[in-house]
């Protein structure tokens, strides 16, 4: 079984650029002129589309995240960084973190259009 989770975009070649940093995309996975898809783990992914507008932005928590490794990536492939702890306050197109909460790390990640991904331990 995949789950799937959609996201508009205003902006397709932005958001490829940017999720392309964020998780490691090829080119080639930019095969289509009004989508694309990022795998996420085994079991989920999330679409990018300019198919048709939402009527709210998306927010997705990822759950048992490798938060060392999310990071490295980050900044290997040079996703913005803020200092921003609040996820809302974030500028679009960036990153956050990690910071430390009861249950342990988080890393904030907010697309071009404004999408918000949380990534948690717990």
């Amino acid at each position: 079984m995949r789950i799937s989770a959609w996201f508009y975009s205003i902006n397709l070649q932005k958001s490829f650029d940017f999720y392309k940093r964020a998780f490691d995309l090829d080119e080639e996975d930019l095969k289509n002129s009004k989508g694309f898809s990022v795998p996420i783990g085994n079991h989920f992914e999330l679409k990018i589309s300019t198919e048709e507008r939402p009527l709210n932005t998306g927010n997705i928590e990822i759950n048992d995240a490798n938060i060392e490794e999310t990071y490295e990536r980050f900044i290997k492939n040079h996703v913005p960084e803020t200092s921003e702890s609040n996820p809302h306050k974030m500028k679009s197109g960036t990153f956050s973190g990690p910071w430390e909460y009861p249950g342990g790390m988080a890393l904030f990640l907010k697309d071009p259009d404004n999408h918000s991904i949380f990534f948690m331990e717990w």
